[in-house]
């Protein structure tokens, strides 16, 4: 969080970028509201949470402000842009 609103320590390592794959829409696990929401194919997110669930799924921050749960082989590595 401190990434995205610029107050950085000098020890904080940066998060890369992903990317949701594809074109269209995909449905995500939304654990806060204990639904699915749609959410749009190449979306750039933060992976928040790299360890994967019981579902096998990873927790992401959306830039569209989204906190969502998706399988990894969904995300590709955009890096730093």
């Amino acid at each position: 969080m401190r990434q995205l609103s610029g107050k950085v320590n000098i020890d904080d390592e940066p998060v890369p970028e992903v990317a949701i794959k594809g074109k269209g829409h995909i449905m995500c696990f939304n654990s806060s509201k204990r639904m699915f929401i749609r959410i749009a194919r190449g979306t750039k997110a933060y992976v928040i949470d790299p360890e994967m669930n019981s579902e096998g799924r990873v927790m992401i921050y959306t830039f569209s402000g989204s906190i969502v749960e998706i399988k990894p082989e969904e995300l590709v590595n955009t890096g730093f842009d």
